[in-house]
């Protein structure tokens, strides 16, 4: 007589097919889960670079007209550019900035070179008033120029920078 072949039945092999369903199931679940997670933590990302770059806009204006005489060398008192003084270029002193308007699109810096696309989809408006502020850590109220620049996304979404510029001591 030759070998005996034996079969051994040792439980069973592998997984069935609810097994195989639920851990598929899971792992559908788990992947929408982690994209989802994914996608908010982009979302966030890309809105605060978006508001990071209207603060930018609106500071780099802030910074442009703080660079300006608070004075008028032709001593007009009236917040505005005087006559001749019809492009940015010819501003001679920090009030001729009131009205300043620059649509979505044709936001330029200081020399007049377009800023990059990305700040296209922005417009910034500037506005600049004689006023007078009480500022409690000097003691008091004093005169001066209140600008204002605020920055709009074409959803209209604004950001605002407020500055007070003190009038120089005579």
């Amino acid at each position: 007589m030759g070998p005996r072949c034996r079969y051994h039945q040792r439980g069973p092999g592998g997984f069935t097919l609810v097994e195989v369903m639920f851990a598929v199931t899971v792992l559908a679940f788990s992947v929408a889960a982690l994209t989802q997670a994914v996608v908010s933590g982009q979302s966030q990302t890309y809105e605060a670079l978006h508001a990071s770059r209207a603060v930018a806009l609106a500071e780099a204006m802030i910074d442009e007209i703080l660079s300006k005489p608070y004075n008028d060398p032709e001593g007009d008192l009236l917040a505005g550019p005087d006559a001749g003084e019809g492009s940015r270029d010819l501003f001679d002193n920090a009030d001729d900035y009131n009205g300043l308007a620059e649509a979505a699109g044709a936001v330029q810096d200081q020399s007049g070179v377009a800023y990059p696309e990305l700040y296209q989809e922005f417009s910034r408006t500037v506005m600049a008033t004689y006023t007078t502020a009480n500022v409690p850590d000097l003691g008091g109220n004093f005169d001066g120029l209140g600008v204002s620049v605020v920055v709009q996304d074409q959803s209209g979404r604004t950001w605002t920078i407020n500055r007070f510029i003190p009038e120089p001591a005579s």
